[in-house]
């Protein structure tokens, strides 16, 4: 105690007075001690005298701090007592020999005195724990947290900001977060600030950009930081990358507009409704359909809420719908339900269940107008009616054609031994003429009934209508009288002859139907410059000439608003099965596949005029063959001829000795290898018909081919289809053309044979 004035002095120095020092050392809530260098305590208060169990009048003096330490705590203290320090210091969680935790704050007095203060740390350490645990979560959120101080400079990070914008804790210290956003960000970034500088917080969504340069969405509450005076020290801002959620949010947009765009898109009206049938959606197709549509009838837009049913004036059709949506309700199972209505249409309310995974929610109703579809389904079944009418004429035809085949084929024979000049040779003559005339209608009737390929050729237009009229004066009636026009010249044009006539057959047809109590049809054939009009029409080169057939009738016309639909497939005005509506398509078809295009002409009730327009051929007509007056080829070799028709195969087997060759026969197929087994495969050409029962002659061919391969083919028939053809190309078989000219035949019997 005899050094206490050196104290007040050192003290003094330190800028308090001695009184005003004492009382509050003595009066500290702290433990403190007033120590030498050496740790000798010179000054002990009371609270460091009770917390230490010290006599201070004894202690002072002698007793030294050092003692109260555990190692190395008490090393630690020594060596900051030795040091020359000006300034505070502290010792953090240290332990006394009665070992309990406390903090000591060294405070230099000067004079080598330090004023030791003892501070509870348990208060600390909870602190240090509670920020450590908040530092660990903050650290292990995926959401990105970052610090400013008071000038708006990063001081803190959390590792999720590394991960979520690839820069590091280095780059970013020290640098305001304004790198991170979006250019288009700047007002955005000028708001968070503005409103955290000011105390309040700002929550909102923002495009930040990598440190590759890729951009993300991010969710953003940047709260502001203030110290317990309320002065502004920075803000903290918390940030949720939501780039995945916008993607789904984007993915669910596109989705239901999808589903939106395919419920707009969709013909009729669609109606869903709840488990008590009222609507909960509609699309806008009810808008393109008559306010009573399905039996259902609405007075304005279909209400939200409102109970469909209720909406259903006729009580029959409103039970017949209840039953129906709840069968689909109770059984899941969609169900079709067929309308017809009082204004004659056809309506279909196809009622599907409204899943949500194995509940049904409800039900989803697409009311369709199926009117256009029936009228086309009884079209469908005409059109299939005269599929079976051709298939029976073309049977018809190919019967008939053998019999013309063996009219022609004796007749040829007896025109062989007739003199020249004689009335039996002129009459053999005729009758052949007849015959042939008879094979091109035949051909005609098969080649209607099935498809064809295109097969143009030049050909004189006023033999086109001739051939026409000839084939359309067996349908007219005996009112209609038939008039021709045909040009002075000929008139040249490039198209197919079979779909020609099939063309001015149907426009002879329809102007036969247009006048019911009779009157004149006409075809004129002319070449001229198209009206300028019609130029312009359809985009042609003005100054060129063009051959147009003019079908004309003076039948009902054509009122003008159906004119502008007549060429649409299956629009018809003739009652039901009356008519398919496919013949001005085809028409106008066959018009444009040769180049040319179709007008009409019509005054209601005096009649219609339709103009076939077909650009001219510079070609010069294919030649006709003249009858063959010439011998029959001549050859040496064996055939074996097949024909279920005797009259063919006499015919066949004459010819063909006639021409020198050894002849066998056979009535059918197997009659044919019985034949060839007799014979060891003796035979060179097989020439058989196709159209046999049991087995035909492309079978028999194939059959033939796999037992003796060097035989050769000849196949006779009236009409061939593709696949047909394509099999018989595998056998190097040459088909021959019913009805054919023996001459014609014997000179490929005589090439076959030549050939190897």
């Amino acid at each position: 105690m005899n050094d206490f004035p050196v104290i007040q002095e050192a003290l003094t120095e330190w800028g308090a007075a001695s009184r005003w020092w004492e009382n509050f050392f003595n009066a500290s809530e702290d433990a403190q001690m007033v120590c030498r260098k050496d740790g000798t305590a010179e000054r002990i208060n009371p609270r460091a005298a009770r917390r230490f169990q010290l006599d201070a009048s004894l202690e002072e003096g002698v007793f030294s701090i050092f003692s109260l330490l555990s190692p190395p705590a008490d090393r630690k203290l020594a060596q900051m007592f030795q040091a020359d320090r000006s300034s505070a210091d502290t010792l953090h969680s240290v332990t006394t020999r009665r070992h309990s935790l406390v903090d000591l704050e060294i405070i230099p007095l000067g004079n080598d005195f330090n004023l030791v203060t003892f501070k509870d740390s348990s208060r600390h350490l909870r602190l240090e724990s509670h920020v450590q645990r908040l530092v660990t979560a903050i650290d292990a959120t995926p959401d990105v947290f970052l610090v400013t101080d008071a000038d708006l400079r990063i001081t803190y990070v959390n590792p999720a900001f590394q991960s979520a914008t690839g820069y590091s804790l280095e780059e970013v210290l020290g640098r305001s977060d304004e790198f991170l956003r979006a250019p288009a960000e700047r007002e955005k970034v000028r708001a968070y600030r503005e409103n955290t500088s000011q105390g309040r917080e700002w929550i909102g969504e923002f495009v930040n950009i990598r440190r590759n340069g890729e951009i993300y969405h991010v969710e953003a509450t940047i709260s502001p930081i203030a110290d317990i005076a309320g002065r502004f020290m920075g803000y903290v801002a918390c940030e949720r990358d939501i780039s995945v959620r916008r993607q789904l949010q984007n993915a669910l947009r596109v989705e239901r507009d999808f589903v939106q765009s395919i419920l707009q898109s969709l013909d009729g009206a669609i109606y869903s409704l709840d488990c008590e049938f009222r609507l909960t959606h509609a699309n806008a197709g009810w808008r393109s359909l008559p306010a009573e549509h399905g039996g259902i009838c609405f007075d304005g837009a279909p209400g939200i809420g409102r109970a469909l049913l209720d909406c259903v004036p006729d009580s029959v059709r409103r039970g017949e719908l209840r039953l129906a949506f709840e069968e689909v309700i109770g059984t899941g199972q969609p169900q079709d339900n067929h309308f017809h209505s009082a204004d004659g249409r056809y309506w279909l309310m196809r009622i599907s269940p409204w899943r949500d995974g194995s509940t049904v929610r409800g039900l989803i109703c697409n009311v369709v107008d199926q009117t256009h579809y029936h009228e086309l389904q009884n079209q469908l079944f005409q059109a299939q009616k005269m599929e079976i009418i051709g298939t029976l004429a073309a049977g018809v035809a190919h019967d008939f054609n053998n019999l013309l085949q063996a009219i022609r084929g004796h007749t040829s024979l007896i025109l062989m031994q007739a003199e020249a000049g004689t009335p039996l040779h002129n009459g053999l003559e005729k009758i052949d003429l007849a015959a042939v005339r008879a094979a091109e209608i035949t051909q005609q009737l098969l080649s209607f009934s099935r498809a064809s390929d295109d097969k143009r050729t030049v050909l004189d237009l006023n033999q086109v209508i001739q051939e026409a009229s000839l084939f359309a004066r067996r349908s007219l009636r005996g009112n209609v009288v038939l008039e021709l026009e045909p040009s002075p010249a000929p008139i040249h044009v490039n198209i197919d002859p079979t779909r020609a006539s099939q063309a001015l057959l149907n426009l002879c047809m329809n102007a036969q139907d247009a006048m019911p109590d009779g009157g004149r049809l006409s075809l004129t054939n002319t070449v001229l410059e198209p009206p300028p009009e019609v130029v312009v029409r359809h985009c042609l080169q003005p100054g060129t000439l063009y051959a147009r057939c003019s079908v004309a009738d003076t039948g009902c016309g054509i009122s003008p608003e159906l004119l502008a639909r007549i060429f649409q497939p299956f629009f018809t005005t003739k009652e039901t099965g009356k008519g398919t509506g496919l013949g001005l398509a085809i028409v106008q078809r066959v018009a444009q596949e040769a180049g040319g295009f179709i007008e009409v002409e019509s005054t209601p009730g005096k009649g219609s005029v339709f103009h076939l327009y077909l650009p001219l051929a510079p070609e010069q007509l294919a030649p006709v063959a003249a009858p063959n007056q010439s011998p029959l080829a001549q050859g040496t070799g064996r055939v074996l001829v097949v024909d279920d028709v005797d009259l063919l195969r006499d015919f066949a087997q004459s010819f063909l000795e006639m021409s020198g060759l050894t002849v066998r026969v056979a009535s059918n197929g197997a009659q044919a290898l019985e034949v060839l087994e007799e014979a060891a495969g003796a035979v060179d050409i097989v020439f058989t018909d196709y159209n046999m029962p049991g087995m035909n002659g492309v079978d028999l061919i194939g059959k033939i081919a796999a037992r003796w391969p060097r035989i050769k083919f000849i196949l006779a028939s009236g009409y061939l289809d593709d696949a047909t053809c394509a099999r018989l190309g595998q056998f190097n078989a040459t088909v021959l053309d019913k009805p054919y000219d023996m001459h014609d035949a014997s000179e490929i019997v005589m090439q076959k044979l030549a050939s190897k």
